[in-house]
């Protein structure tokens, strides 16, 4: 299980390092395989919290342990300074080979180092390492370079939604996830334990989920847009195991992808209970050509959802892949 000293030595040894977040150099082309990401970040957990070694408990016992779930230390307040935040920032600067990611492209940077870091975790809808995008070549060397999975779980925080937020994603008014301290006082709220269901049927970054986390091992989400259910799941990931990997002997039928559909619309009747979930979820269906990219948190699609653009302001939301 985790050391509380280790993980306090670990994050002073980030704090004190000039050098950190790490510089790429020109001279790196590692060889990556799918999965190659996966062993450090379980190493890492291991001597911080412990979750993947209580998954891996529970899967191979095929029941609970006696022990409670790990709880993990979630940052609160401004993260805009914090290590982790100022790595990620870093490691989105260095897709494109000069200047700033937030440009005409910036939407396309952030969901390839989304996907470059689900094929570093063995993430089986990301089985082929990324294509770089145009004009960034040598990107996944830099990331490999600049990446640092000890500063995620140093400061454990859903940091993409934030980025997401800030940024303006999505459309109309944009992506607002619930702050992190309302989420975690929502999920002390519930009262639930181990073997209970908690449930997102509009789940953004999974910050609900991750609160949940704590108290929950049975966590279903989704949503209708790829950028943010690819956040969901490097979160989990990185901070909750079973929301990525269910546990068989509870949620089997997630595993099952003739069981997706009904588990999306179930997730989505639920959610009728909620006026802003049903509005947002209004005329959408469950995505069966792309779910497989997505499991075990489901996608939906906008059903019958014109394909015209309309004004040229669309047009680069369209461009810059913003759009559902």
């Amino acid at each position: 299980m985790s050391d509380q000293n280790l993980q306090a030595e670990i994050c002073r040894a980030i704090q004190s390092d000039r050098k950190f977040p790490r510089k790429p150099k020109p001279d790196v082309s590692p060889d990556l395989a799918h999965g190659w990401l996966l062993p450090a970040l379980l190493v890492c957990d291991s001597a911080m919290y412990g979750r993947w070694d209580y998954w891996a408990d529970c899967a191979l016992a095929g029941e609970l342990p006696d022990a409670p779930i790990p709880a993990m230390d979630w940052v609160d307040g401004d993260t805009l300074r914090n290590p982790a935040r100022k790595m990620l920032e870093a490691c989105l600067d260095s897709i494109p080979r000069h200047g700033s990611w937030q440009g005409w492209s910036g939407w396309q940077y952030f969901d390839y180092f989304l996907d470059w870091l689900l094929f570093g975790f063995g993430h089986q809808g990301q089985p082929e390492l990324p294509p770089e995008p145009p004009g960034c070549a040598g990107a996944s060397a830099r990331l490999y370079q600049v990446f640092c999975v000890e500063a995620m779980l140093g400061w454990p925080h859903d940091y993409f939604g934030d980025i997401l937020a800030e940024n303006h994603h999505g459309r109309g008014l944009g992506f607002y996830p619930t702050p992190m301290p309302v989420s975690r006082l929502m999920a002390m709220m519930l009262g639930v334990n181990r073997t209970d269901t908690v449930s997102d049927p509009c789940c953004g970054t999974g910050r609900m989920l991750l609160a949940a986390s704590d108290y929950s091992l049975r966590l279903y989400g989704q949503d209708i847009n790829g950028t943010v259910i690819k956040a969901t799941l490097v979160n989990g990931y990185l901070y909750a195991p079973w929301l990525v990997r269910p546990l068989p002997f509870l949620d089997g039928a997630q595993y099952d992808p003739a069981q997706s559909a009904a588990i999306s619309d179930s997730l989505a009747a639920v959610g009728e209970s909620r006026p802003d979930v049903a509005a947002y979820l209004v005329g959408s269906e469950h995505d069966p050509e792309l779910q497989w990219r997505f499991e075990p948190v489901k996608k939906r699609r906008r059903s019958g959802a014109s394909t015209n653009v309309e004004s040229d302001a669309e047009k680069i939301e369209i461009l810059q892949g913003v759009l559902f």
